[in-house]
């Protein structure tokens, strides 16, 4: 009888944390406590579990991590494990869990710092990158990096002696998630529009070239959000409503363009549709992009986004049933 081949590890499994993290966050600010709570207990689950999983497969096969780690076509899917800490300590932070919160940060800030210049080491000096190999999973650099930056601006409210060093530290990993952004961003257009694209190249992560616009949008919201009179604070108060509201429009502009891609796929390449980890690359940006649009209806003059923001949690909490779905249906029926 002849054996399934095991599935490749799939490094950016913690996905599904931010996922589900950022869906309970979202249902928190819309006051959907017992949904909302309900989700943030999944995301444990899931948070526990995956930290065995990476942990033993290291122990296990550690020549079989390093390679995916120096893989430039896998290696920033571990910084799903930054971003997941940071979504969580955030969610933590709203319920005010302080301690798990800060321990969670410290988790997410150590992992960035450790993985993050690991990876671009590897880039500079290991082989040249083809250009095929890029995609929107780089973009996970982004999003781990304003993951710390929202962190960082949401404890500033617990801390206020430490409000202006918490900000300008916030405002520094916001600035190099941006810088990355266009760097990255550029290259991934250059995948797209002059390169021949097959139904199989167009997989989830493409999902966080809006999900990186979106955490950005995010993390300036709450940037501008803190309640201070430093006057580092006001000098970039209006930089910030700029950047804002230019990174949540380009970000918007993507959603239409994802989804015709999205046909396209499906439908016209008759792909069939099961469940893989990637999938929780589309969940994660729609909710991101609830939250982000949620918080920027504070920010005066935006309040019109707050009406965006409930439709999309709710387009968020269809995409989490319908992957997590999925991914029950294949564990009942391999």
């Amino acid at each position: 009888m002849a054996r399934n081949k095991p599935q490749p590890f799939y490094s950016g499994y913690f996905a599904a944390v931010m996922a589900t993290g950022i869906i309970s966050t979202g249902l928190f600010l819309y006051h959907y406590r017992w949904l909302s709570n309900t989700l943030l207990v999944v995301a444990v689950c899931f948070y526990l579990i995956l930290w065995a999983v990476y942990v033993g497969r290291t122990l296990k096969t550690p020549s079989e991590m390093w390679k995916d780690l120096i893989n430039p076509t896998t290696a920033f899917g571990f910084l799903t494990i930054v971003a997941g800490s940071n979504v969580l300590a955030v969610r933590f932070l709203l319920a005010h869990w302080i301690t798990l919160s800060v321990a969670l940060g410290i988790i997410g800030l150590v992992t960035w710092g450790i993985l993050s210049y690991m990876i671009m080491t590897a880039l500079i000096i290991g082989p040249a990158v083809e250009v095929t190999s890029v995609n929107g999973g780089w973009l996970i650099a982004i999003v781990a990096e304003q993951s710390i930056a929202t962190y960082l601006a949401a404890m500033s409210d617990l801390v206020p002696h430490y409000t202006t060093i918490l900000f300008l530290v916030a405002t520094t990993f916001w600035a190099m998630g941006l810088m990355f952004y266009l760097i990255f961003i550029g290259w991934i257009m250059n995948r797209l529009l002059f390169q021949r694209i097959t139904f199989h190249d167009l997989q989830p992560p493409y999902w966080i070239n809006m999900g990186a616009t979106a955490i950005t949008a995010l993390a300036s919201s709450r940037l501008l959000s803190i309640h201070a009179h430093a006057a580092i604070l006001l000098t970039l108060a209006p930089f910030l409503e700029g950047i804002t509201l230019m990174i949540w429009a380009w970000g918007s502009w993507w959603i239409p363009l994802l989804i015709i891609l999205g046909v396209w796929k499906y439908w016209w390449g008759h792909e069939k549709v099961d469940y893989h980890p990637s999938q929780w690359s589309i969940v994660f940006p729609l909710g991101m992009y609830a939250t982000a649009t949620t918080t920027m209806s504070r920010i005066p003059g935006f309040k019109p986004l707050y009406s965006v923001g409930s439709a999309f949690l709710w387009i968020g909490v269809g995409a989490w049933i319908l992957v997590a779905g999925l991914w029950v249906r294949k564990v009942a029926i391999p």
